[in-house]
């Protein structure tokens, strides 16, 4: 007994400190781990809102009439500022001039939307309406006529027989006939681009099975016509025709007076080429194309607007008539015989 107690007496202390240890550990308290830092989140930016532009042809939103002015030349003309002055004035659209070196660049300021009308020749009007960029508005009347033609040219020693009589300023045969004689032989054509000087009357020869080798690069119908005064170069050649006649030209009279009798005309074709035409955007709004076109015709029927016109483009412009895009179908046709294509031409 006395044991006992005397074991508890000296036990019970280190009985009492081991639990008070190890109720202490239990209630020490857990360490709490640091917050997880949350990242900053930047909002995503709103969209900046496109500003929305008036209607087209007031201001801040005008019509853009495009003019080619090749390199080298001022960069405007006062009657290309007169004409847009005059469609502002007389529209109530607002109405700028934007000048292009080439045709390509205008084209493509057309294709985007930027540029709502303009002359064209024929060989861009047709890549034009190809991508759907241009209608045709308005035909110009060049030194009185719309249309013009393509002649076959010869010297009168040549031998050809001549299907054309200037008496009545009529071809007596079609083209199937009058042009076989020239199978096989050299042509004289103007340049590649030339739609009376080379596409219309080679597309004539080779849509009625004429042979013909490759041609002569005259580069201009007064240069065909002396090639085939001298002889030697080439055995006939095509220029222009019924809008006027290269023989008559001051620079070959001026040398070559008997040009006339001396180059015959073994045929001509009707005159189914278009002269310059004035082509819209078709985006642009039915009444502003209607207001404009009449406006356009206003101009062009008094003797200043016709001057104005004409040398805003460097072009004799007599009258504006208007016009659908089935006159061009012959020139199509021409460049389809030649298999050519009207993109081949944009920027010559």
């Amino acid at each position: 007994m006395n044991f006992r107690v005397r074991w508890l007496k000296h036990a019970l202390p280190a009985t009492v400190a081991l639990l008070l240890g190890i109720l202490l550990s239990t209630c020490q308290a857990t360490p709490t781990p640091p917050p997880t830092a949350t990242p900053a989140i930047s909002p995503s930016p709103s969209p900046m809102p496109s500003p929305t532009l008036p209607p087209l042809g007031q201001s801040g939103n005008p019509i853009v009439f495009g003019f080619i002015l090749p390199n080298g030349e001022p960069s405007s003309r006062p009657e290309i500022n007169e004409i847009v002055t005059a469609l502002t004035n007389q529209t109530g659209y607002q109405v700028q001039a934007e000048i292009f070196p080439n045709e390509a660049e205008l084209l493509e300021s057309m294709r985007t939307g930027r540029t709502h009308l303009a002359f064209l020749q024929p060989l861009p009007y047709l890549y034009a309406s190809e991508q759907r960029i241009a209608d045709i508005a308005l035909l110009s009347n060049h030194f009185g006529v719309y249309f013009y033609g393509t002649q076959f040219m010869a010297n009168i020693e040549s031998g050809f027989v001549a299907y054309y009589d200037p008496n009545t300023d009529q071809s007596s045969a079609d083209a199937a006939t009058a042009l076989q004689q020239l199978s096989g032989k050299r042509p004289c054509w103007i340049e590649n681009a030339s739609i009376s000087g080379y596409l219309l009357p080679a597309s004539l020869l080779a849509s009625n099975n004429i042979p013909f080798p490759k041609g002569v690069l005259t580069l201009s119908p007064t240069a065909s016509v002396r090639a085939l005064y001298i002889k030697g170069i080439c055995d006939y050649a095509a220029t222009f025709a019924i809008s006027g006649d290269p023989r008559t030209s001051p620079a070959i009279l001026n040398d070559l007076p008997d040009a006339r009798e001396r180059i015959i005309v073994l045929w001509r074709s009707d005159a189914i080429i278009p002269n310059l035409g004035l082509a819209v955007h078709p985006a642009l709004p039915a009444q502003i194309r209607a207001d404009l076109i009449d406006t356009m015709q206003q101009i062009a029927r008094n003797n200043t607007g016709k001057a104005v016109l004409s040398r805003a483009l460097d072009y004799d412009i007599q009258d504006l008539r208007i016009v659908d895009d089935s006159i061009y179908d012959p020139i199509r046709q021409a460049l389809q015989a030649l298999s050519l294509n009207p993109q081949d031409f944009i920027g010559h």
